[in-house]
């Protein structure tokens, strides 16, 4: 089985991904460990800041295409953020597995996010307003693609939260 954990950033993907893994005997991987990697980077943040959006979202559905092509027995891959900006790429996944999508609360999201600073993606002017925009337009695509949504609360025990995830994601496939 094929599965691409989709997400808002700090939704739970990168943590829930490789416990998933583990439990289900899979490989696992992070689009942004990918892109890293193939590119020799210290930071996805300095890269998207200096290439651009256009850039990373080309680097972000090679180094994807490429895993996948290496791991024809199935995995999970969790993906960045903002994979939802990147209509090929979604396609791509679409096609060769189920797309889980992983969905907090807005207000918790934003929270989260502004503890590491003010990340590239949003505008300086208008943090919140920003945010909000790209929520409810990357909400929107994760839906239309997704094979599976859960929906998590307040951030609590990652492993029942795991089992929570895991239990779904049996009885959906």
């Amino acid at each position: 089985m094929n599965l691409f954990i989709t997400g808002l950033k700090h939704s739970g993907k990168s943590t829930f991904a490789p416990m998933l893994a583990k439990r289900m005997s899979l490989v696992c991987a992070d689009s942004d460990d990918l892109i890293l990697s193939s590119l020799k980077l210290d930071s996805i943040r300095e890269f998207y800041r200096s290439e651009g959006k256009e850039r990373f979202l080309e680097e972000e559905a090679r180094c994807v295409k490429s895993f996948c092509e290496s791991h024809k027995d199935g995995f999970i891959l969790s993906l960045g953020g903002g994979a939802a900006d990147n209509t090929g790429l979604m396609d791509y996944m679409k096609a060769e597995g189920k797309i889980v999508y992983i969905v907090r609360d807005e207000r918790i999201l934003l929270e989260r996010i502004l503890k590491k600073g003010v990340p590239p993606f949003l505008d300086q002017n208008d943090i919140s307003g920003s945010f909000h925009r790209i929520y409810t337009s990357r909400d929107a695509v994760y839906r239309k693609y997704a094979s599976l949504i859960i929906t998590l609360g307040e951030y609590g025990d990652k492993e029942e939260t795991c089992d929570l995830i895991l239990s779904r994601i049996k009885e959906a496939f």
